[in-house]
């Protein structure tokens, strides 16, 4: 009697133990419908640029282009083609007939000496070159050369400004014209004239001036604004 009692119980268990795997396994009818795709490989090719906006060469381009490491620069020699000249990375075209001189003065990287006509005086073409920040303002120098040019018999110095901008470069002119009180001289100089460019290129300054009588400077304007308008960057200097 006790064994047949036991049966029913002993078939109850062993049905419970076969159960309980099965519902452990039970897939969740959700799975895979919010996991994440795998991301997909990506690609080492360059994405397309945008072509270039026509007229978007600002002055930041040609900062970041222009050779602005002194040691590439050339300097323009007596032996070097007479209608160019080479400094501080820029080229300038110039009359073949404005010879090369020595510089005569401290700070002045090149020079050329401009013939008058008619048994005028020469006069001086200057270039001086200038690093950054050194050099000081442009316009400090610029009221530095006009405080330059006295009052002669009573008559006050000639001065006109302007400013322009040649290939990215920011350019300040004077045409001053009156008695020259040059650094360290002992009179002012009667009846002179200067023409003058500071020209802003990339990391450095370059100050560009035609010096002397005015009947030689003034006879060469149009030489003198055709030289700064010519400015450019240099290949190699």
């Amino acid at each position: 009697m006790r064994q047949l009692s036991l049966l029913p119980l002993l078939l109850m268990l062993a049905s419970l133990t076969l159960l309980l795997p099965a519902c452990g396994k039970r897939e969740d009818p959700t799975a895979g419908l919010n996991t994440p795709a795998a991301p997909a490989p990506t690609s080492t090719a360059s994405a397309p640029t945008a072509p270039p906006i026509p007229g978007a060469t600002g002055s930041v381009a040609a900062a970041t282009s222009a050779p602005t490491d002194p040691s590439s620069w050339t300097t323009s020699t007596r032996e070097d083609p007479a209608n160019l000249a080479r400094c501080a990375g820029l080229v300038f075209d110039k009359p073949a007939l404005w010879p090369w001189m020595a510089p005569s003065m401290r700070f002045r990287t090149l020079q050329y000496s401009v013939p008058g006509s008619g048994g005028s005086p020469s006069a001086e073409l200057i270039f001086s070159v200038f690093i950054g920040s050194d050099g000081g303002g442009i316009q400090m120098n610029l009221n530095r050369w006009i405080q330059q040019f006295r009052p002669t018999d009573g008559v006050p110095a000639r001065v006109e400004q302007s400013t322009k901008t040649i290939n990215d470069m920011a350019i300040s002119y004077v045409e001053l014209e009156g008695s020259y009180a040059g650094m360290g001289a002992a009179a002012p100089k009667p009846n002179w004239a200067q023409l003058g460019a500071i020209i802003q290129a990339p990391g450095r300054t370059v100050y560009v001036r035609l010096l002397g009588p005015d009947k030689t400077v003034l006879e060469n304007v149009s030489s003198f604004e055709s030289l700064v308008d010519s400015v450019r960057e240099g290949v190699s200097g």
